[in-house]
């Protein structure tokens, strides 16, 4: 009995093993028929490995020296050579640093015509943008109901109330100027 077993267990692993040498001569197969794809997909993976790693790495070069040229511009604002560096570099920390210059010297009218033409620029960020519109007194996401409650009351002075109404019902619920608008049509008359 012990011979069959040891039979049985010789077999088993036979096959086992003759198993293991197919699978392998299989994936030799494999290997053979599609290496060019597979050695082209290792190489499409390793340059887009090595391309990102190159962008992200000119990315935070750019951070950093844009990060210097802004402290440097801290400390001497009148440097135009600096200011127009960080203008190619960062268009966004450029109108940053415009904003807060004109918050320095309100009255100065170039530092303002700079802000208002790069505010048009693609580049710049959409927030970024509505902060410098909604700064200069223009038309902005942030202000719109502002603008409305603004328009509204004009209506009110010409009498317009109807028009008043309209306006002053288009102000969001979860606006912070709702109950100012609530307010101004209980003043006029108006129901609500």
């Amino acid at each position: 009995m012990s011979l069959k077993d040891n039979l049985k267990s010789i077999k088993t692993d036979l096959n086992a093993e003759e198993k293991m040498i197919e699978n392998f001569i299989k994936s030799e197969r494999f290997i053979k028929k599609y290496k060019k794809y597979i050695f082209l997909i290792a190489i499409i993976a390793v340059l887009w490995f090595a391309i990102s790693f190159g962008i992200s790495k000119v990315e935070e070069y750019n951070k950093k020296e844009s990060n210097r040229i802004y402290t440097q511009l801290l400390k001497y604002p009148n440097d135009t050579n600096l200011l127009n560096q960080l203008k190619q570099k960062n268009v966004n920390l450029y109108a940053v640093f415009l904003i807060n210059e004109i918050q320095n010297d309100n009255n100065n009218t170039n530092l303002k015509n700079q802000l208002k033409a790069i505010s048009s620029d693609s580049d710049i960020n959409p927030l970024l943008q509505n902060i410098i519109f909604a700064f200069l007194g223009e038309k902005s996401i942030f202000l719109k109901d502002y603008d409305k409650l603004l328009e509204a009351c004009k209506l009110l002075e010409e009498n317009k109330i109807e028009q008043a109404n309209v306006l002053l019902s288009q102000i969001n619920e979860n606006s912070g100027l709702k109950q100012i608008a609530k307010n101004l049509k209980h003043y006029q008359g108006i129901s609500q």
